[in-house]
């Protein structure tokens, strides 16, 4: 991950933030892969990356409310951590079905953040009259 300021002068940097908030999908999904290919490893527990909103205060943004309902930013941090869950007889701690609802999870995000990036180039594109 990169760790340069997200904001400018005008505000949010929309792109940056959209690109750090697919690196962390990415790297949760790579950690996810990895808990489900050792799904039959005797002891093995399963990790998580920290959530995307964990790391708001490595880069000093301070959100600021300009009306009552809107919501602050965030970054992204990539740390790794274990997550507790229940051991099976062998000590694997992977539960397959909640692996593979996350990555379901992570799927829909990362379609969400693409999808979200086209129609903030389409609004460029319409300023720019192209």
């Amino acid at each position: 991950m990169r760790n340069t300021d997200t904001t400018s002068t005008s505000g949010t940097n929309l792109f940056a933030l959209g690109q750090d908030r697919l690196n962390w999908l990415q790297a949760r999904q790579q950690v996810l892969a990895g808990n489900i290919a050792n799904a039959d490893t005797p002891d093995y527990k399963p990790k998580d990356v920290s959530p995307f909103e964990a790391a708001l205060g490595q880069f000093d943004i301070t959100p600021v409310a300009t009306q009552p309902g809107h919501f602050g930013v965030s970054t992204s941090d990539t740390s790794v951590r274990e997550v507790d869950s229940e051991s099976s007889l062998d000590g694997n701690q992977v539960s397959l079905d909640q692996q593979m609802e996350q990555v379901a999870d992570v799927n829909d995000q990362q379609h969400l953040a693409v999808n979200i990036y086209g129609k903030y180039m389409s609004m460029f594109q319409t300023v720019l009259g192209k």
